[in-house]
């Protein structure tokens, strides 16, 4: 009875927070549209790159892993400018989702996951003083490049953060239940869910690259072994 009370609190808070006729399919859609959109104007001024400029894309998602992080890490866990973006998932998503009630109940819950649209075109438009640099670097082939490789790491960003809040039948269907690599980067994702950590460490949602490099990754099993400086 006292997991049953829980599921219904958990249940309505997030209706609560919910906005009146939020659409998932809308969001997914528009997500997608936006995404094909910027990839399409990446192509376009990518059309004369030449080969080596198409070197730079592993190169490109090194960088938009660390623009996540340092996102991640700033505005949406500290009350900083754009507020937006502290309030949308500090504030929201964290509190509707604790490292102990992950899942989704409802393919409406989506809404406190994803990102809205605005934020997508928000950090495109941050990220585009490396695309200004490659291009002047380079040539627009290499900004095009860019904005794509961004595209398509936000798209992997979306669908990997909704996929850790997925329920486990779901994932079992999907084939990810049994996945070690999955179950590792869902682990990680996890652990930042505890309201004592969520605004220390584990900040990639991706892969953890920076925070292993800034020594912000901490595991479920060690918490206590966590770098200091991830602990202040």
């Amino acid at each position: 009875m006292g997991k049953e009370a829980t599921d219904r609190d958990t249940a309505a808070l997030r209706a609560s927070l919910l906005e009146p006729e939020y659409s998932a399919g809308w969001h997914m859609l528009r997500t997608a549209v936006l995404a094909a959109g910027i990839a399409t104007l990446a192509l376009w001024l990518a059309r004369r790159a030449s080969a080596v400029d198409w070197l730079l894309l592993p190169a490109f998602f090194i960088v938009a892993n660390a623009i996540e992080w340092a996102v991640h890490k700033g505005p949406m866990h500290r009350p900083m400018s754009p507020r937006i973006l502290y309030r949308n998932h500090a504030l929201v998503h964290h509190r509707a989702f604790h490292h102990d009630t992950m899942p989704i109940g409802r393919t409406q819950e989506l809404g406190l996951i994803m990102m809205p649209w605005y934020t997508m075109l928000g950090l495109f438009v941050l990220a585009s003083p490396v695309a200004l640099l490659g291009a002047w670097w380079r040539g627009p082939g290499a900004a095009g490049i860019f904005y794509l490789a961004a595209a398509m790491y936000f798209l992997a960003y979306e669908t990997m953060h909704a996929l850790y809040h997925m329920p486990e039948p779901l994932l079992r269907r999907l084939g990810l239940a049994g996945s070690s690599v999955f179950q590792t980067l869902r682990g990680h994702h996890r652990h930042h869910h505890r309201l004592d950590r969520m605004a220390h460490v584990n900040f990639n949602v991706t892969f953890p690259l920076m925070d292993w490099v800034c020594r912000t990754k901490e595991s479920e099993q060690t918490p206590s072994e966590a770098p200091r400086e991830a602990q202040a």
